[in-house]
């Protein structure tokens, strides 16, 4: 017979057996508590599945911040916008062809599309199409409601607008479907554009539908901060114009670049390439021959091309692409010259066409030689073996290190992305005779068109190179500001001294010569040309430009333009790039407040503005336009001016003939417009004033002897009134490398 536990003997076995069921009961709780809190099931936490089991977050979006120019001009905006949601979960199958038909046919998505979303039944979040505007999201509205269907939501979202289409794409860059910058200051700056996005968190039943008032919460989005640049829409506008013209006068092949800089700050007032692209399209083909040439491939081959067609239109060539600066450089070479004392001003070369460096002849891009001439002379004419003298006077070590003081060997630091991150040059080491000798002209190098207008500013500034920036200020989504931006100059590369030198020269340049392209009636004009042979490159392969500065007494802005591969005409900078800095400066001046200071010989040759006549009595018409030194001619016999032409407001040169009429019934006295292309400007007057007509001559060339008329405003064979003006655009084409 077994013996019947003693009640002793059960209080050892409790005493042994509760231990291990408290420690057997511990491991459990604390091995539940370790894999839900530290395990891992496709790379999340136990913890966070079951919580998203019961939680569903649906993201809100934030505003993305607003992009000013400097007078709070909207250049670029985000609106309300919607996107639309399913939640295949919640829609039952037979709902499946009603909504796919007429979702497709409302937001111009593929049915087949809506259907695969539809069939994902474990899903409570598939979004259709993003960014719809109100007039699609009320048609939206309106299906669900006629068909009483469940599933579909419409949640607030916001779409990018730019007022101006094409106007600063370059710069501005452009956003992605998620509004996330993708190109430009979008971009750069997307960090503090895009805000932070906001969540609705809600509860989950068994079957994953909300449950709305178990649990939800609403995090709300951080509105982003906008920017405020240093641009000015308006000389934007009038740099884009210039830029424009010049690559439709002249068939440019690889596009042309313009940049406006505050000489004394570096803030970018305009920055422009052409052609460009629309912001508000940014995936379209803008140039025609590219887009036909892509209709001819197909396949992967078209794809791809079609890629880097779409990455060519949308770089920022001042920033991005390599050039040979040509003898724009000079300004370079000559100031580390006088500012290391190995040059003066009056110092005499001679120059016969050709020059022979270590064995290897140089010419002149005059061939037939400038003969003897000073150093002012050498940079008005832009001599080339002056300069190859000046550089072997300056040695290479000194040239390589004003050449690296300029800027030229790092990024300029601007705020934009895709700046060029090497340039290419020869060091001090790696100089011979022949490669000094040819960087000592512009030549055997490359680097950026920012980089060149940034050291010609501190050659006439007072010498101290600026730091290039397009932001000026960052402000809150109240307005409030948050950071101003005024950076201070990296550093003095010459002195005063030989910076006032510099301008004396450059404004030398201007008035004598090709550089009267660049001259404005009333401005002290400084500026160089450059005309470069691509390395590599064929004899037609060239690159224009000029750097242009105003006023030269007291520099407040520069201007760069610079044109690849110009195919139509003359391909010197002082033909094809200097009238257009000339175009924007003619503009800008004016617009910045800065007046015209006339000498005696421009007021005598001044153009005068035509009065208003009409309704006035004949005899003091007679009176006034002859104080004005201006000729009448009377049709009719009245006493009252009707009619006149030209009209008030127009600019004549003085001894313009002004046609009134004076009779009620009178008819408009017709002529025909004769060619003045390829005349100088006193043929042109000739010919246009025995047809009856008036000129407006446009173009600092007007009063150089080789003046040539490239352009007129109304075409050959027109029928116009008599008196009509026909602005006539004169050039040198005298050829200044």
């Amino acid at each position: 017979m077994a013996q019947t536990p003693t009640k002793k003997m059960k209080m050892r076995l409790n005493l042994i057996v509760l231990p291990c069921v408290l420690l057997l009961c511990a491991v459990l709780i604390g091995r539940v508590f370790y894999i839900s809190m530290f395990e891992e099931y496709n790379g999340k936490s136990y913890a966070l599945l079951a919580q998203e089991q019961q939680l569903r977050s649906v993201p809100i979006a934030a505003k993305r911040g607003t992009i000013y120019d400097r007078n709070m001009v909207v250049l670029a905006q985000s609106a309300s916008a919607w996107k639309v949601i399913l939640s295949p979960a919640q829609i039952p199958e037979e709902d499946h062809e009603l909504i796919a038909s007429g979702l497709s046919g409302i937001l111009d998505v593929d049915r087949e599309e809506i259907l695969s979303m539809l069939d994902n039944k474990q899903s409570y979040y598939q979004v259709i199409k993003r960014r719809i505007e109100k007039s699609v999201h009320d048609e939206v509205v309106t299906f669900i409601e006629e068909n009483d269907l469940s599933g579909i939501q419409l949640m607030e979202d916001s779409k990018r607008y730019y007022p101006y289409g094409n106007f600063l794409s370059t710069v501005l860059g452009f956003t992605g479907t998620d509004n996330q910058g993708l190109y430009g200051l979008e971009l750069y700056y997307d960090d503090i554009l895009k805000g932070q996005e906001g969540r609705v968190v809600a509860s989950k039943d068994a079957r994953g539908s909300y449950m709305p008032y178990q649990f939800e919460s609403q995090y709300d989005p951080v509105p982003g901060n906008s920017l405020v640049l240093t641009v000015d829409e308006k000389i934007q506008h009038f740099l884009e114009k210039a830029l424009e013209d010049t690559v439709e006068t002249h068939q440019v092949k690889n596009r042309a670049c313009g940049i406006v800089m505050d000489v004394n700050t570096g803030a970018i007032l305009a920055m422009s390439t052409k052609p460009d692209y629309d912001l508000n399209d940014p995936y379209t083909i803008t140039d025609p021959e590219v887009a036909a040439a892509l209709e001819t491939l197909e396949g992967d081959e078209q794809k791809q091309a079609r890629l880097n067609a779409l990455e060519q239109q949308r770089k920022n060539k001042a920033l991005t692409e390599l050039y040979e600066p040509g003898s724009v450089f000079k300004v370079v070479t000559g100031s580390a010259a006088l500012e290391e004392g190995v040059m003066t001003l009056d110092h005499s070369f001679y120059c016969s066409g050709v020059i022979d460096v270590a064995g290897t002849k140089i010419h002149c891009w005059k061939r037939s030689g400038h003969g003897t001439l000073d150093f002012v002379d050498a940079v008005v004419n832009s001599c080339n073996p002056a300069f190859i003298e000046t550089g072997q006077l300056l040695g290479k070590e000194k040239f390589y290190q004003y050449f690296k003081a300029y800027g030229f060997t790092e990024k300029t630091g601007i705020d934009l992305p895709g700046e060029a991150s090497r340039t290419l040059y020869y060091t001090a080491e790696e100089m011979g005779p022949v490669e000094l000798a040819s960087e000592s002209f512009g030549q055997s190098m490359n680097i950026t068109p920012l980089q060149m207008i940034t050291a010609f500013c501190a050659t006439v500034n007072g010498g101290y190179l600026v730091q290039p920036h397009i932001v000026a200020q960052i402000l809150d989504s109240e307005g409030n500001l948050v950071e101003s931006i005024n950076p201070e100059p990296k550093r003095q590369v010459i002195s005063a001294e030989t910076s006032e030198k510099m301008r004396m020269i450059l404004e030398e340049a201007v008035s004598a010569n090709g550089g009267n392209n660049a001259y404005i009636k009333g401005y002290r004009i400084g500026g160089k040309s450059g005309t470069a042979e691509k390395l590599g490159g064929d004899e037609t392969d060239r690159v224009s430009s000029f750097v242009g500065f105003a006023p030269a007494d007291d520099p407040q802005i520069a201007v760069l333009i610079m044109v690849d591969t110009p195919t139509a005409g003359e391909v010197y900078g002082s033909v094809v790039a200097a009238p257009a800095v000339a175009s924007v400066m003619r503009d800008v001046l004016p617009y910045l407040g800065i007046d015209p200071k006339y000498s005696e010989d421009e007021l005598e040759n001044l153009d005068v503005v035509v009065p208003n006549l009409e309704n006035s009595d004949v005899m003091s018409v007679q009176n006034k336009l002859s104080n004005m030194d201006l000729e009448l001619r009377q049709i009719g016999d009245g006493t009252k001016v009707i009619k006149q032409i030209p009209q008030a407001g127009i600019s004549v040169p003085k001894g313009s003939t002004i046609v009134i009429y004076t009779e009620e019934d009178y008819e408009l006295e017709m002529t025909t417009v004769p060619l003045v292309m390829g005349l100088t400007p006193e043929q042109a007057n000739r010919e246009l004033t025995n047809a009856g007509l008036n000129i407006q001559l446009n173009g600092g060339a007007s009063a150089h002897e080789d003046a040539k008329i490239v352009g007129q405003s109304i075409k050959q064979g027109e029928q116009v009134p008599k008196g009509t003006v026909v602005a006539v655009e004169c050039l040198t084409v005298e050829a200044i490398n």
